[in-house]
């Protein structure tokens, strides 16, 4: 089997370097491609092939991975005469990981050719997962058509989960990331009700652990709140471009996401305050600027004027 990977970020690059574990063990080659090219020469050094371009690789793997930063990046590498839907080989997989919008995913898929079979399936678990080969991935597809792909999915997920048709892993990815961001801001809002009630916040934090509030948010990102660094492996403007994609997806299944639509004004304001590369538990800082205090494991601090 010869392989394809197009976009070697901080979730790519891992990905990547797993499914290169897998071809180790198997008749299998990996190619790769980004801008980047210190990526790939990482990746190269390990045993993986210089991909020449989009084109090159579309015309010779058999299974296509991308990992890119939107739909407009998904778009640049489907369409076009160089695209992955004009040269893919027949009888191709593509699968598709990224964080993106199902709207723009469905109008790849009403033009790829038969030949090709098209998987959204992106990930979740972060680079650290991506690294360890932990992730769950989320896919829209067929059982039929994840049969031949589920032994290299394997080498870098924990859990590859069938989620119903094409479009259903978009889908399940941006509800999940909805929760996310929600309670990531109600955090800043549990916590400021604690300052200023004058409670410890380590305490609560373990009161909140072991309560119904519990939760994944709660569990990693209040220390990250705690001791101020706001979480920095993840950047407030990807954040907000989340939001933008789920107040989308409400829109695109006219479903009133309220409660995103408050969310997403407020990533915003955070990212217009903070800039975008601030990490994304900023979001906080709105919260401890209008109550004064700095949110802390020591006692709450005034915040200056």
């Amino acid at each position: 089997m010869k392989i394809g990977f197009i976009g070697l970020g901080n979730m790519g690059a891992g990905m990547a370097a797993n499914i290169l574990g897998y071809c180790e063990h198997n008749s299998a080659s990996l190619s790769v491609l980004d801008l980047n090219q210190a990526v790939v020469d990482r990746l190269v050094g390990l045993g993986a092939v210089r991909g020449a371009s989009v084109q090159d690789i579309a015309q010779n793997c058999d299974l296509i991975f991308t990992s890119l930063p939107s739909s407009k990046q998904v778009a640049q590498v489907a369409f076009g005469a160089e695209g992955i839907l004009e040269n893919a080989r027949a009888g191709a997989v593509w699968i598709e990981t990224s964080t993106s919008e199902l709207a723009e995913w469905e109008k790849v898929r009403a033009a790829a050719p038969a030949s090709l079979t098209l998987i959204d399936g992106p990930v979740t678990g972060g680079a650290e997962g991506a690294a360890a080969g932990t992730l769950t991935m989320l896919l829209g597809a067929e059982e039929t058509q994840l049969e031949a792909v589920r032994p290299v999915l394997e080498s870098f997920t924990k859990r590859a989960v069938r989620m119903g048709p094409s479009g259903a892993g978009y889908a399940t990815k941006l509800i999940q990331l909805h929760l996310n961001y929600l309670v990531a801001q109600g955090i800043g809002e549990a916590l400021m009700l604690g300052a200023k009630a004058n409670l410890d916040l380590d305490t609560l934090h373990g009161v909140l652990q072991n309560s119904c509030a519990q939760s994944y948010v709660v569990d990693r990102y209040i220390p990250m709140v705690l001791d101020g660094s706001y979480d920095p492996s993840f950047a407030l403007g990807l954040a907000t471009k989340d939001m933008r994609l789920i107040t989308g997806l409400g829109e695109y299944l006219d479903v009133d996401l309220t409660l995103a639509r408050k969310v997403y004004e407020t990533y915003q304001v955070a990212t217009a305050e903070f800039g975008e590369d601030a990490p994304h538990l900023s979001v906080v800082k709105l919260i401890e600027n209008s109550g004064k205090t700095l949110l802390r494991s020591e006692a709450p601090q005034e915040v200056s004027a």
